[in-house]
């Protein structure tokens, strides 16, 4: 079972601010920026995983996403994560042991498609891209993979933005990235069988239209 239900988040997203849910004006999309880079972070879990990397871990994703629209409603994403591992508790052989999982570097690409309104604006996005697990060997790391893997992975998700000052704005994201590691990746997979990894990711950030 997942830390983090993907349907709640999607719904909450989505219900923000609807007592002002009112479409846009014509002029006020016209004054939407082409180009736009985000900020973010937050927390990223890693769950449901039947491969070597043990469930509900937590950690810290930072976050950076480069924004072209080609419509008020239409855009093209690009979206780079660091995610930072935390020190916790995890389920080793049937006992409790502090341990962390490898930094994980996110490459993804997707496609977003927005409905602005009055006061803000829901968002819904989905693409693909890859994932690399980096490589160490630390006896607090679990799993310990001595040579860094990269494994392909789709992204699903929703969020919202709201206009602050000017080019500024607020952006909250959700986002479902799911890594599949082949059979044969070490540390990644268990008696020859790789498993997807499900990553969910909850972000909170500034972004700057130009």
């Amino acid at each position: 079972m997942r830390i983090l239900n993907s349907r709640f988040w999607l719904a909450t997203l989505f219900t923000l601010g609807l007592g002002n849910a009112q479409p846009a004006l014509a002029g006020e999309e016209g004054k939407q920026s082409r180009a736009e880079v985000s900020v973010l972070g937050g927390m990223q879990a890693l769950n449901s995983n039947d491969t070597a990397i043990p469930d509900h871990y937590i950690n810290v994703p930072l976050v950076a996403i480069a924004t072209y629209r080609f419509t008020p409603q239409l855009a093209l994403e690009g979206d780079f994560s660091w995610i930072i591992p935390i020190s916790q508790q995890v389920d080793v052989s049937g006992s409790q042991s502090d341990k962390k999982s490898p930094d994980i570097l996110s490459y993804q690409g997707a496609v977003r498609a927005s409905w602005p309104l009055s006061g803000w604006t829901p968002y819904v996005a989905a693409g693909g891209g890859a994932v690399t697990f980096l490589s160490n060997t630390d006896p607090d790391r679990l799993p310990q993979i001595a040579k860094s893997q990269t494994v392909p992975a789709v992204n699903f998700g929703a969020g919202a933005t709201w206009p602050l000052n000017g080019a500024l704005g607020l952006r909250g994201d959700f986002r479902e990235v799911v890594a599949f590691p082949s059979d044969t990746d070490p540390g990644l997979s268990t008696a020859g069988k790789g498993d997807p990894i499900w990553m969910e990711r909850v972000t909170l950030g500034l972004s700057w239209g130009f």
